[in-house]
């Protein structure tokens, strides 16, 4: 049973190598799929507001976050050809491991409302964002069973996930990696 597993999984790993290069030898006839290149996941401020507290004691306020930028989700093909939006980003969704929104969508055009309150004195920057994904797609065709052809159909595509919300004191070191460390080296 061992053995059979092993195979399995051997058969499995396998096609998803040799289909990086475009000759996957067990493709379908008639099958397609996308390939990616410059893929991309930054993390982007959509919204901020930097405060200042210097009034020696506790300050608690409601402003509004101001927003700063915009993302759309989107799908471009070259002239002339046809490839479904839904399933661009889908598969760049699966390529990326990130949860995408659909085509059309984006981010809040309007002022975040947030409530604050800060004890210590200093420079704080509260904000909103979210991870903006992309890249550019070629389309493949299995022909006949036996490698797979690009159709000509070729693209960009970007959309973006879940917003993040949250706050910052200037001179403390967010986690590596974090949209916090984006707005440390932006706006502080």
């Amino acid at each position: 049973m061992a053995v059979t597993g092993a195979a399995m999984s051997a058969l499995l790993v396998a096609p998803a190598v040799a289909a990086s290069s475009g000759n996957d030898p067990m493709c379908s006839p008639g099958r397609t799929k996308l390939t990616w290149t410059g893929k991309a996941k930054p993390w982007v401020v959509t919204h901020r507001k930097v405060l200042e507290n210097y009034t020696g004691g506790t300050a608690t306020k409601t402003f509004s976050a101001e927003k700063v930028r915009e993302i759309t989700a989107s799908v471009t093909a070259t002239a002339g050809s046809k490839v479904s939006g839904k399933i661009v980003l889908a598969s760049l969704e699966g390529s990326i491991g990130l949860e995408l929104k659909a085509e059309g969508k984006r981010t809040k055009k309007t002022a975040e409302s947030i409530s604050y309150k800060v004890s210590k004195n200093g420079t704080y920057v509260f904000f909103a964002g979210t991870r903006k994904a992309g890249g550019y797609y070629t389309q493949w065709r299995c022909d006949r069973g036996t490698k797979w052809i690009k159709t000509g159909r070729y693209g960009k595509a970007q959309s973006w996930t879940t917003a993040v919300e949250g706050g910052l004191r200037c001179g403390t070191k967010p986690p590596k990696g974090s949209l916090a460390e984006v707005v440390r080296k932006t706006y502080c």
